[in-house]
């Protein structure tokens, strides 16, 4: 991995009424770099700080745009839940890339980012030259595991921060805490219809009955084993509006199935997953499977978040991505195996 040869630019970019989303912009130094405009989208609890391990590998041979969702890390809060939904953070990021001058990019998504990417491909598909889905379901459902629900439920019943809740969830779960808290995300919700529809829509595969707030219950385990990935996560929790937490979760029990669209994408399509994120292995490889063309690449060794946890490994899968596309950016590898 590289330092990034210049300071990445840090601006604020409004994107509607009232929300302005922190922007980092990094561009190589060298004017033979001429590589298409690389955009990441985090996942929920997420920051630019997400891809610090990977962005200026990336920024070596083109531009990479990174930025805070909204609700998330630096950039603006927005006016109650009911501002935390896809459709809006899909809005955001078509103005973000209208506001910048971006016409068609290479667009990189991890987890509840990969849902939005994923919607940008398939309703602004002039905007999106290729697509890298990172651990993400394209229909996704809301997460059971006892940790999430026992931070969803703190929130609402008043928890100061995001960050303060999971310290206080990662105590041991009764087995009686095992089924979904009534009130919070129960199991009658729509998600069990999401992700029977994605059952039979593609070779039985899971790829609706993904947790989409995994990360929660992942960064509960890694606080208890200490060291920089608790300290990022934590970080990003820390930053994260209760109110994103509790709406986005909701509406990764309502989101409604892109299973049946995935034909319709067009452009080349990379989607990764880490190893061990149980969550979403199958969902991967059934995302993977639908999509024209698409390629899958399982990161051995990695978890949830492969950039961050294996990130040469996410870079050397992503370079092979790049190196598919018809006109591939200088200096970079052709295509890599399937697993890295």
């Amino acid at each position: 991995m590289v330092e990034p040869a210049i300071d990445p630019v840090v601006r604020r970019v409004e994107v509607a009424a009232g929300v302005e989303l922190h922007v980092e912009d990094l561009r190589p130094a060298t004017l033979h770099a001429d590589g298409p405009p690389v955009v990441l989208v985090h996942g929920i609890a997420g920051t630019t700080a997400d891809w610090a391990r990977v962005a200026p590998d990336l920024a070596t041979t083109r531009r990479v745009i990174a930025y805070d969702q909204r609700g998330h890390g630096a950039s603006d809060r927005a006016d109650g839940r009911s501002s935390y939904t896809f459709d809006l953070l899909l809005a955001d990021l078509v103005a973000l890339l209208d506001a910048l001058g971006l016409t068609a990019v290479d667009l990189v998504g991890h987890s509840m980012g990969g849902v939005v990417a994923l919607r940008c491909a398939l309703e602004h598909s002039d905007r999106v030259r290729s697509l890298v889905l990172v651990d993400t379901a394209a229909a996704p459902a809301a997460a059971t595991g006892p940790v999430t629900r026992r931070v969803v439920a703190a929130l609402l019943e008043g928890a100061a921060t995001v960050a303060s809740a999971v310290h206080a969830a990662r105590e041991p779960v009764p087995a009686a805490d095992s089924a979904p808290a009534a009130g919070v995300w129960a199991d009658d919700s729509p998600a069990a219809d999401h992700a029977d529809a994605g059952n039979a829509d593609i070779g039985n595969a899971d790829i609706g009955n993904a947790g989409g707030l995994a990360i929660v219950d992942d960064t509960a385990h890694a606080v208890e084993a200490g060291g920089s990935v608790a300290d990022r996560q934590l970080a990003g929790f820390d930053q994260l509006d209760p109110d994103a937490l509790v709406a986005f979760g909701r509406e990764l029990g309502e989101y409604p199935s892109m299973v049946d669209r995935l034909g319709e994408i067009e452009c080349p399509t990379t989607v990764i997953v880490g190893e061990h994120d149980t969550t979403l292995r199958a969902s991967a490889a059934a995302l993977a499977r639908a999509i024209p063309a698409a390629r899958l690449s399982v990161i051995v060794g990695a978890d949830h978040s492969p950039h961050a946890s294996r990130p040469l490994a996410w870079l050397a899968a992503v370079d092979g991505h790049f190196g598919r596309l018809a006109t591939p950016p200088p200096g970079r590898p052709g295509p890599i195996p399937d697993q890295v």
